[in-house]
């Protein structure tokens, strides 16, 4: 046959055009997804960062700093721990944009050792940084409130805060009669005399008494030392011995008594330390937010938990610096 073939009436078939087939256009939705996904992304992270700096600016609650802070430190209620305290006060010293602190008490005082941490740190922060540190006195400092407040280069408190109260209190329930009324006869066995000083089944014996009055005259000793030092260059330590009887006073009192160097209220204390600081202007705040307790908190903490009969039998009442 011939190369084109002929149709029965002699006119050449149509040789079938193959039509070429178009390159397949690239799909641009998956560049599509991802400029948008980059152009929300940009647009959350640039309204994080105009938020805090506003937080910032505005002096809210926020680690966030812009520009040179007084940072508040509060300490609220009664003083059982002070590792959170510290690692405060570690963190507004190691940060260059904090430029002097304020210690907001509000606390009857409370457990001994931690109120002689607090108020050892507060010293070496300020030997070590030079920083400032001034104390705001609020409703209560009392106490080891007060004892941590005579760390600090001054003192401030309202008219009407209550402080002072330097001494130390031992407390605890004897149930002794109450056991033997419900027919109860508790035991104890002891590796010497004074194992026992102290508990809540047992009379308190003489030599008992004698014991543990030395250990709280030995503490109180070391408060009116520790306030003695706070307050050197505007108190003697026998002035301090004059008024360390444990009595509470009101500011305006304390004033008069050389306790505190002036009266006024945070905002006041908040200028005072940034004068110390050499901040020009109205300074701005740094104040900690508050921690919520976690599910693991909730599970854990006991302190909220004790009945009424834990407490009264508790075997031992602690030594406090508490109003």
């Amino acid at each position: 046959m011939s190369e084109m073939e002929s149709l029965p009436s002699g006119e050449p078939a149509a040789v079938p055009v193959v039509a070429e087939t178009a390159p397949k256009r690239k799909s641009r939705a998956g560049l599509f997804f991802i400029g948008a996904f980059s152009g929300c992304l940009l647009s959350v992270i640039g309204f994080l960062l105009l938020t805090l700096m506003i937080a910032a600016i505005k002096g809210e609650s926020s680690e966030f700093v812009i520009g040179d802070k007084v940072a508040i430190v509060p300490i609220e209620g009664e003083i059982v721990e002070g590792r959170e305290t510290i690692d405060m006060l570690h963190r507004y010293a190691e940060n260059k944009m904090v430029k002097a602190i304020v210690m907001r008490i509000d606390s009857p005082g409370g457990a001994i050792a931690p109120t002689q941490e607090i108020y050892e740190e507060i010293q070496k922060i300020h030997r070590r940084t030079g920083k400032p540190i001034v104390a705001s006195l609020a409703t209560v400092a009392a106490s080891g409130g007060f004892y941590i407040a005579t760390a600090c280069d001054q003192i401030i408190a309202n008219p009407g805060s209550i402080t002072g109260s330097i001494g130390v209190i031992l407390q605890w329930m004897e149930i002794k009669d109450l056991l033997a009324w419900a027919k109860m006869k508790p035991e104890t066995i002891t590796s010497g005399p004074l194992k026992a000083a102290g508990s809540p089944y047992l009379e308190l014996s003489e030599a008992e008494r004698a014991y543990l009055q030395r250990i709280t005259l030995q503490l109180h000793s070391q408060f009116v030392r520790a306030v003695a030092a706070g307050r050197k260059g505007k108190m003697t330590e026998a002035e301090v011995i004059r008024i360390a009887d444990g009595r509470v006073m009101t500011g305006e009192e304390a004033l008069s008594l050389k306790l505190i160097d002036r009266l006024g209220n945070l905002d006041d204390a908040v200028s005072t330390a940034a004068r110390l600081a050499g901040m020009r202007g109205k300074p701005g705040t740094l104040y900690p937010k508050k921690r919520k307790p976690n599910v693991l908190d909730l599970l854990t903490d006991t302190s909220d938990s004790k009945t009424l009969i834990d407490r009264v039998i508790s075997r031992r009442a602690g030594f406090l610096y508490r109003w």
